[in-house]
């Protein structure tokens, strides 16, 4: 907290080593592969000694030397001294320096085909995919032979050979002339979703309690300090307000982004329950933001249109391919600022909040239309300092509401051939790639499929969900360890402290609900079910309406939750938006079908047919339903059954078994005139053991759609010596409570229910 001068002059020495040990910042110790900048002076005047309890990766003045391949991750305790006449505060941060990347040997390089247009020159991408010694796939730059402009006048087929950066081997492209390139394919969403307040949540549901936990939280965060950066770098006046902290502090070069999610939030938050405190909080931050652009336009040396918490000097710099964390990824902060003042249009009616984004959008064009493909392309390869969040959604959904086509050619811009190009090809590259600053990317993709057509965009996007799903993802959904994607099917090797990033499943949640809309499989729902019951509920503290979150949810033996309250991290910008978008998913409709998805206490109002609809259960009960139906013509009722459903679903129509029930593709369909009508729907649940593929010792316990975690401090797995179905047998379900399960005197709960105790998500079975 800052104070002002006068409350500093009076401040004791002790209190001032104290407000400077808060006031430390050394950006993201999560993921750290560069020199950290450590301070020797304090806000307040505090000297600063520093100490590294492990200096063969981080000495004493903050020179980092990342482990070789095949070490690991490294933990360094950093210990920070600080002394003001006499008095003496330290403070302890943790660092994890990542361990080098493995210098493959490449053995193969695939073949591509790339089609154009005839008279066309054809694009030709960037980098190949290329095979490593160790089996694994990746990408590699490659330099490309002269085209002739006689080889593509014509339809028809030639060949072209490039240089693989380091590798002798040869990489092949073979280009299909033709007349009309791109393929295109039927990109309206096929299921809508309800608006508004058409859907709202039981309140007193665990989902329903989390929303309102989260509701009172927004409610009294204060706008002027998330305006504190924006008005600082445009006016200088920052009305009184207390600066951000943390990843948002004025010191730090990613400010804004928290101020992007909390718009964000607040339209998520206005729009499930049109309350007018929120309304008016999003009026004061929408205008106060357009007087900071109007501001800074005004400045000489920024771009018309040109809004953000800092000036134009980043952006500049990741022209001249500056890396991380002498920059901090600026259009990741300008896609935060963005998709918020969108949220704020399209949910809560802001017409101002579009025209300040419409302003900035053309700020974008002009910047970036200038710089040629190949040093975009350069730039978005850059670690962390090039990530780019969703700027390719967000331009094109200012396409898509303006008609401007230069924000869809802008959108394009930031097609990333690292990723892009293997999704294409269906080719799992992902091992070792950071893994939220490349799920937005995918989103965005399959927003230009929507917009504009182009199939590959929708396959990158399809191909590279099911990848993640199958192949990288815990029982609980969550993806990645130490923010990145491991090696297809490894899991065991990876049950961390810091595995499943929140951000990431809050991504994969938001991927998985676009693609059902075209597709609606009920494997999306299956997989979206999964992720927001044991990740996203799980990662908010249910005991404080503090609006913290978890930035990773540990799987490690005896892990602990941390919630981040203070941070502003990037997991704490999602997890403003994350328990207002708990009712988005359990209703889809299209002209004359109710998709029912979740089974969560809900009402729906679906007025335009004529039919409400109330979803109940017992808290804690998950094997009976109830709907209570009203009006409405001839409709049809699609039931998700999930995947965890052990026995044959039962259904009763106004207390009356139904017979010879009809399911379409993993759904049970119940098609009549609903009138005043109760459904009673069975779904038959037990426990169950979910494994993974590179360890067959260890498993996951799980009820319905819970993952259930064993409470104990322990440190190493716990361990059983049963056989699988032994142990199934073994475990006593709670009388008096369904979701409390005991295993040889140990507890087993639902991870959402773990707040402050050690628990284990995974446990070793000896048979």
């Amino acid at each position: 907290m800052e104070l002002g001068q006068n409350a500093v002059r009076l401040a004791s020495a002790k209190e001032k080593t104290e407000l400077d040990s808060n006031a430390i910042y050394l950006g993201n110790l999560n993921t750290v592969e560069a020199d950290l900048k450590l301070p020797l002076k304090g806000k307040y005047g505090s000297s600063i000694q520093w100490e590294s309890k492990e200096t063969l990766f981080i000495s004493h003045t903050g020179k980092v030397t990342r482990p070789t391949f095949g070490v690991g991750n490294r933990k360094v305790v950093l210990v920070a001294t600080l002394t003001y006449e006499g008095e003496e505060t330290r403070k302890t941060f943790e660092a994890t320096v990542l361990q080098e990347e493995y210098k493959a040997k490449i053995v193969a390089v695939n073949p591509l085909t790339v089609r154009t247009n005839v008279g066309e020159q054809p694009e030709l991408p960037t980098v190949v995919i290329v095979k490593n010694d160790t089996g694994s796939y990746t990408v590699s730059p490659v330099s490309w032979d002269p085209v002739k402009e006689e080889a593509y006048r014509q339809p028809g087929f030639f060949s072209i050979h490039g240089t693989v950066e380091g590798s002798p081997l040869k990489a092949l492209v073979t280009i299909q002339v033709v007349d009309k390139a791109q393929e295109t394919g039927d990109h309206v969403k096929r299921l809508q979703e309800f608006q508004g307040q058409k859907v709202s949540l039981e309140s007193k549901s665990e989902f329903g309690a989390a929303m309102h936990r989260f509701l009172q939280f927004v409610r009294s965060m204060d706008d002027d300090q998330m305006l504190y950066n924006f008005r600082a770098a445009a006016t200088g006046d920052t009305k009184g307000a207390q600066p951000m902290t943390g990843w948002d502090a004025p010191e730090c070069n990613l400010k804004g982004h928290t101020t992007g999610h909390y718009l964000s939030s607040l339209a998520l938050a206005y729009n499930a329950t049109g309350d007018s405190v929120l309304l008016g909080k999003i009026q004061y931050m929408v205008t106060e933001l357009g007087k900071c652009q109007t501001a800074l336009s005004e400045q000489a040396g920024y771009g018309q249109g040109f809004l953000s918490a800092y000036s134009e000097e980043q952006f500049n710099l990741l022209e001249q391919y500056t890396t991380y964390p002498d920059i901090w990824a600026p259009y990741y902060t300008l896609h935060k600022i963005m998709a918020g003042l969108l949220d704020c249009y399209e949910l809560a009616d802001q017409s101002e909040a579009l025209d300040i984004c419409d302003k900035l959008g053309h700020w974008l064009h002009n910047r970036l239309s200038r710089l040629p493909r190949e040093q975009l392309h350069k730039m978005w390869s850059l670690y962390i300092a090039g990530e780019f969040g969703g700027m390719n959604e967000v331009l094109a959904k200012l396409y898509a509401i303006t008609g401007n086509e230069h924000y869809l050619m802008t959108a394009k811009y930031f097609d990333n051939e690292k990723l892009f190009l293997p999704m294409k090809e269906n080719i799992d590259t992902l091992g070792n790639m950071h893994a939220n600053q490349h799920i937005p990317q995918v989103i965005g993709a399959l927003k230009l499929f929507e917009v504009a057509g182009d199939k590959a965009y929708f396959n990158i996007a399809e191909n590279f969900w099911t990848m993640v799903t199958q192949s990288h993802s815990y029982s609980i959904g969550g993806t990645g360890e130490t923010e990145m994607f491991r090696e297809p099917d490894a899991i065991a090797g990876f049950l961390t402290d810091k595995t499943a990033e929140t951000c990431a499943s809050y991504n994969m949640l938001k991927l998985t609900k676009e693609l059902f809309q075209f597709n609606p499989r009920k494997t999306y729902m299956d997989y979206y079910e999964k992720a927001l019951y044991n990740h996203i509920l799980a990662s908010e503290n249910s005991r404080k309406a503090e609006g913290g979150s978890t930035y990773f949810m540990p799987l490690a033996p005896g892990s602990i939750k941390k919630f981040d309250t203070h941070e502003n991290t990037c997991c704490h910008g999602t997890g403003l938006e994350n328990h207002f978008k708990y009712q988005e998913a359990i209703y889809f409709h299209d002209e004359d079908r109710l998709y029912v998805n979740l089974y969560i206490p809900s009402r729906l109002d679906w007025s335009e047919q004529g039919l409400s609809l109330v979803q109940n259960r017992d808290r804690d009960g998950l094997e009976t339903v109830h709907f209570y139906i009203e009006g409405g013509p001839e409709t049809t009722l699609m039931f998700r059954i999930p995947d965890w459903v052990s026995g044959p679903v039962q259904v009763k129509i106004n207390g009356e078994p139904c017979r010879d029930l009809e399911y379409e593709h993993g759904y049970l369909k119940l098609r009549k005139v609903w009138k005043k009508d109760e459904i009673e729907l069975m779904l038959p649940c037990s426990l169950r053991l979910v494994g993974v593929s590179d360890d067959h010792t260890l498993k996951s316990l799980a009820y319905g759609p819970y993952v259930l975690a064993a409470i104990s401090g322990e440190q190493d797995y716990l361990s059983w010596s049963y056989s699988e179905q032994e142990l199934l047998e073994q475990v006593i379900q709670q009388k008096d409570n369904p979701l409390t399960f005991i295993l040889d005197v140990v507890e087993f709960v639902p991870l959402y229910l773990i707040q402050d105790e050690r628990y284990h998500v995974y446990f070793k079975l000896a048979r």
